[in-house]
């Protein structure tokens, strides 16, 4: 009998439902499914509530806790994700992953000092741990600004000399200086290592500006959100990194680790830029993770007298949002209404994203004018010459055997339609006579229905073989092995494959929309990308021997890509050729209205969101409730059509305990208002006539936050009465 209870508790034993690897019980594990359902409908308060009934039965369930934190974090319920992450942290004092955690959300929510102090933690308990590092160094703030002991202390997790220090970067820039961004790379880099498509310009762009020949000499530099400013990148150090990038996406491979590493420590001890007028500061990325970025480029603009230009790659996420899940649609939305304030100019990638460009802005009530769009064309040469024969073997494929469709598997990339295309062609010409599908990307996101797919159609496992993670190398053996390359994208801003494609002598067989004929040119095959009968029929007469070596004989004559040096150079002179147009880019007000300073979570195209309002280095970053105003430097800029009796409120937050706030407006009037009315608002009179108005807000005992901005009509004003305006 015991033995027979014995058998039983063992085979039990193996056959628990497990969660993470983890054994749990059978109730356990219906609440962690109904959780993870619930997660991946982005329901984060149902979810939260199953991963609570899981715990509840398990509470010594690490991964959970970790979990939950995340669903709180994502409900808004901020002291639930603390309590959660500090939870996990507890059950687990080796691991350093729920003290990272608890530091993003600090520095998500304005806590600069809570957020390193938690990355702080998490390197004592894993010293090599290099995303708290990463973390760490952009929150270190210049050595005469930092507190002694935490200095200290940051460095001694860092690994650094406390007496080290990069003092070259103390001296201001020479006048006319140019300054590549690069933000957005280093972010990447920090979860990830091969670069896809922008990464690749970026990379690309940087590698040929290092180069020797420039006229003017590039600075790399990355945005430092604790500091307001902006860190001068090491040349060589930042040169290996964009080399070793290419070469594979083993993330832990020791040598790309250590310089990673090695560029953050040098990025923790070096000294904050100081900007000279006329500086051009360039963006090769977007930059829209830190929500004070735009709010410091508008400031460098007024009191640096900087241009800034961004390189823009394409506005897909407006013009395709079903594309993309809902938070980067928001995200990218609240971002571009920034941008559009923000400014000089933009160099677009294409004409069709220029086109773009141009159309949305003036939807948007802040069109660019069209010579502040200049176009540099991305059509390089993506040849590699470290391409190895023997790579095709490699993954099972023989030479001219297969097609090339280059791509991370998204929705907009279209693989449904091609793998729509193969299955039509097989039915007409028969698998054997039908090349291999080899499809090369990233795994990409919102392609359940392309899986779904694989697997109700048999026939498709054996036509289409995915590969992902195909460093540079492999990638060239790829294409110079490969019939023709296939891109049936939806909608590109320029579409990097057809440039690639075109760099190995090979067809194209393209999409007819958006850039995708300027990318092509007379060389590409083009096809409807929603008429799956139309791809075939392009694939159909590219297999066609004597079609297909005319049209790569007429690449190999005519064909003439051009090197990134030369890509590197127009980029440099079109945005040297933008001029500064601060006034120009104000947020223009013509009537009543309501402004957000609170995230929008939503990505409701009717919230208005008054980010773009906000001017000085006194507010801190927008939280769900609104914006935090500290000291002396906060303002409202914007430029106001004028309009009788209209009334100007600032509403702030009811838990701001008494706080008084001084407003000047174009200098002349004054109120204070404290904020303990109900409701909490501070009112005053905007001028009749039209012109830019400047609203100076000034807490006068502690920092207030700022719930929104309200125009309303004199005879619509339902408040307490306005306060008389004072002399200036």
């Amino acid at each position: 009998m015991q033995a027979m209870q014995r058998w039983w508790t063992n085979l039990s034993r193996r056959i628990r439902p497990r969660s993470n690897g983890v054994p749990v019980r059978p109730g356990t594990a219906v609440h962690i499914r109904s959780a993870d359902i619930a997660r991946a409908q982005q329901d984060w308060i149902s979810a939260a509530a199953s991963y609570r009934l899981a715990l509840a039965r398990e509470p010594h369930l690490h991964h959970l806790w970790v979990q939950l934190g995340h669903m709180e974090k994502e409900a808004g319920a901020i002291e639930r994700a603390a309590a959660a992450y500090g939870e996990a942290a507890r059950l687990r004092p080796e691991d350093a992953e729920p003290l990272r955690h608890l530091g993003h959300m600090a520095k998500a929510w304005g806590q600069p000092g809570d957020a390193a102090a938690y990355f702080i933690q998490a390197l004592k308990r894993d010293s090599d741990d290099l995303k708290s590092i990463a973390e760490l160094a952009r929150l270190m703030p210049d050595y005469s600004d930092a507190n002694p002991e935490f200095w200290s202390a940051a460095l001694d997790v860092l690994g650094l000399n406390p007496a080290a220090q990069i003092a070259d970067d103390a001296r201001p820039l020479p006048p006319r200086s140019i300054l590549f961004d690069v933000t957005d790379l280093l972010a990447f880099f920090g979860h990830r290592r091969l670069p896809t498509g922008i990464q690749r310009v970026q990379i690309e762009i940087s590698l040929a500006l290092l180069a020797d020949g420039h006229d003017v000499q590039p600075i790399f530099c990355l945005y430092a959100s604790v500091r307001r400013g902006w860190i001068r990148l090491h040349h060589d150090m930042f040169k290996a990194l964009c080399g070793l990038a290419k070469q594979s996406d083993d993330v832990k491979e020791p040598a790309w680790m250590n310089q990673l590493a090695q560029i953050y420590r040098t990025i923790a001890i070096s000294r904050t830029m100081i900007f000279a007028p006329q500086t051009v500061l360039v963006n090769l990325g977007t930059s829209w993770s830190d929500r004070n970025y735009l709010l410091d480029i508008r400031t460098a603009r007024v009191r640096d007298n900087i241009v800034y230009v961004p390189l823009v790659f394409d506005l897909i996420p407006l013009i395709g949002p079903d594309w993309f899940s809902g938070s980067l649609v928001r995200d990218y939305r609240a971002w571009f209404t920034s941008l559009l304030h923000s400014a000089d100019g933009c160099v677009a990638i294409s004409q069709a994203t220029r086109r773009d460009l141009i159309e949305k802005s003036g939807q948007w009530n802040a069109p660019f004018p069209a010579d502040a769009v200049p176009v540099v064309r991305l059509d390089g040469d993506f040849r590699h010459n470290a391409a190895i024969a023997s790579i095709v073997q490699d993954h099972d494929l023989r030479s001219s055997s297969y097609v090339l469709l280059v791509s991370t598997l998204e929705p907009r990339k279209n693989h449904l339609g091609a793998f729509r295309a193969w299955l039509r062609l097989a039915d007409v010409l028969g698998e054997d006579a039908l090349p291999l599908l080899v499809c090369v990307g990233g795994r990409g996101w919102l392609n359940d229905d392309l899986h779904r797919m694989m697997r109700d159609q048999p026939r498709l496992k054996r036509m289409v073989r995915i590969l992902h993670g195909v460093p540079d190398d492999e990638l060239a053996t790829l294409y110079e092995h490969c019939l023709f390359a296939l891109y049936p994208s939806f909608y590109e801003g320029w579409g990097l494959p057809v440039s690639e494609a075109l760099s190995y002598g090979k067809v194209p067989a393209v999409s007819n929309t958006s850039s995708l004929p300027e990318a092509g040119g007379s060389h590409a095959h083009y096809f409807d990308p929603h008429d799956a009968d139309a791809i075939a029929a392009t694939v159909r007469v590219l297999l066609d021997n004597d079609v297909r070596s005319a049209a790569e004989a007429a690449i190999r004559h005519d064909h003439a890509p051009r090197t990134w040096w030369q890509i590197a150079q127009d980029l440099v002179a079109k945005a040297q050729m933008v001029t500064p147009r601060v006034k120009d880019t104000l947020p223009r007000l013509t009537g009543t209205g309501s402004w957000s300073l609170a995230i929008c979570r939503y990505s409701d195209e009717d919230t208005m969101t008054g980010e773009a309002l906000r001017h000085g280095r006194g507010w801190l970053a927008p939280t769900m409730t609104g914006c935090k105003i500290y000291g002396d430097d906060a303002a409202l800029w914007f430029d106001w059509s004028g309009m009788e009796g209209a009334l100007f409120h600032v509403h702030i937050a009811k838990d701001c305990d008494a706080a008084s706030i001084h407003v000047s407006v174009n200098g002349i009037h004054q109120v204070t208002r404290d904020a303990r009315e109900e409701p909490a608002a501070i009112i005053f009179p905007l001028p009749a006539v039209p012109g830019p108005v400047l609203v100076d807000l000034k807490p006068m005992a502690k920092a207030v936050i700022v719930e929104k901005v309200t125009i309303v009509l004199r005879d619509q004003h339902d408040a307490p009465s306005v306060s008389e305006p004072a002399a200036a």
